[in-house]
């Protein structure tokens, strides 16, 4: 036996479950717009992402370019000077010849922003540039904490001006000399 339902009873509940429904229902499109909405999104970025490694590698081209120019031109060069070599050549000759290749590399330096450093000796040090690799007795005082010599030069970045590499250097320091007293004599 089936008991009859009130119909003023069970019409709001059927209602109140077609309205939820209705809502579960807009829920779960919003989700599947919004899942949709993510994926189109990630595809942006990884399309984004791809496009900007590309430009990133073409702008690396873009700076390597001079500098690898310049190294092709110094490796032919190298070549050139290796195969037109005397056979006797002098110690001033090589130094010659070599320091002109580092002249050749002073320039690509330069055209990339990067000045070559050599500090004076004479100069205060600057621990900003310089490194020291040693400490030598200065003769006077006005000395201290000069460069008494420059053992490798500094590289400076033009576009910072920051150094690069510090030169390597002497520094002088000054010491007051003691002096001694010779001791004392016995007495007459």
């Amino acid at each position: 036996m089936l008991e009859e339902v009130d119909s003023t009873v069970v019409d709001p509940v059927v209602e109140r479950l077609d309205a939820l429904t209705g809502s579960v229902e807009d829920m779960r499109r919003d989700m599947a717009a919004s899942r949709d909405r993510a994926a189109a999104q990630e595809r942006v970025i990884e399309r984004l992402h791809e496009e900007n490694e590309r430009l990133r590698s073409g702008e690396r081209m873009l700076l390597l370019r001079p500098v690898l120019t310049d190294l092709l031109r110094l490796r032919n060069d190298l070549l050139r000077q290796a195969g037109t070599l005397p056979e006797e050549m002098s110690i001033a000759q090589t130094a010659e010849l070599l320091e002109s290749f580092a002249y050749s590399v002073e320039m690509a330096l330069s055209r990339c922003g990067v000045e070559v450093v050599r500090p004076e000796v004479g100069t205060a040090f600057d621990p900003a540039g310089q490194r020291a690799t040693r400490v030598v007795a200065a003769p006077s005082p006005q000395l201290d904490g000069t460069v008494a010599g420059v053992l490798g030069d500094g590289y400076l970045d033009t576009v910072t001006n920051r150094a690069l590499a510090a030169a390597t250097v002497l520094v002088q320091r000054w010491t007051e000399p003691t002096i001694v007293e010779a001791p004392a004599g016995p007495s007459n």
